[in-house]
């Protein structure tokens, strides 16, 4: 986890690229504890932001944000592991298993339920677009 940790606080991976990396280091047999620790150190820090807090906010700030977020990743990845544990759950055994939790059927159904919603967004949003700004 102290690894994953140093690993993830200077790099910059925003949480969309963050999730698959980790998916694929837990099939490959790395803990869930473990790739939680990076999935929240990676996109909360990197050089940037360090850099950026350090500057408007002071170095005893940075230092306090890495800190916090160094000890909070620590313990849910810790506790992560420990709820797998408890559970007898075998992270790469169940990796890539979620699809077949509901039947088929019902994906149908939710997916025609789903449908109305995004055209509505989408035609309520080219109709927002093409109205003239009233300024």
């Amino acid at each position: 986890m102290l690894i994953m940790l140093l690993v993830g606080i200077p790099l910059y991976i925003c949480a969309t690229a963050s999730i698959p990396l980790a998916a694929s280091l837990i099939a490959k047999g790395m803990s869930p504890g473990t790739a939680f620790v990076f999935l929240l150190a990676g996109p909360a820090t990197n050089a940037a932001i360090i850099t950026m807090v350090a500057r408007f906010l002071g170095k005893r700030s940075a230092a306090l944000y890495v800190g916090m977020i160094s000890l909070c990743a620590l313990g849910a990845g810790i506790l992560l592991d420990w709820i797998y544990l408890r559970m007898g759950i075998s992270a790469s055994a169940t990796l890539g298993t979620a699809k077949e939790l509901l039947p088929e059927d019902l994906k149908v159904i939710f997916a025609i339920l789903l449908l109305p919603l995004m055209l509505y967004g989408i035609f309520r949003r080219e109709k927002e677009c093409s109205c003239p700004e009233s300024h």
